[in-house]
């Protein structure tokens, strides 16, 4: 069951879950343990904005991340060139 701020509880290890999307009225929520677990899309404009807010705000985040340290394609690139293999 979702909160009114669009997270929820981990049945598995009880830290909060976040909405890392939507599909067909149902929101994938994952902890920071990569448990995953659904819920449905709150009905309510409160709680449904609850929720894309949340997977806005980690689509930007991983745009950030991959702005800042660059992509896997670049990694893959950069490793052709030096001849090297990052692990």
């Amino acid at each position: 069951m979702l909160r009114a701020d669009g997270t929820a509880d981990c049945d598995a290890c009880e830290l909060p879950m976040f909405p890392l999307s939507i599909e067909r009225g149902t929101v994938h929520l994952e902890c920071a343990n990569r448990h995953h677990g659904e819920a449905p899309l709150p009905p309510d404009g409160p709680g449904r904005r609850a929720v894309e807010s949340w997977i806005t705000r980690r689509g930007a985040q991983l745009h950030e991340q991959h702005e800042r340290w660059g992509t896997d394609a670049d990694m893959d690139d950069e490793e052709e060139r030096s001849g090297e293999e990052h692990i």
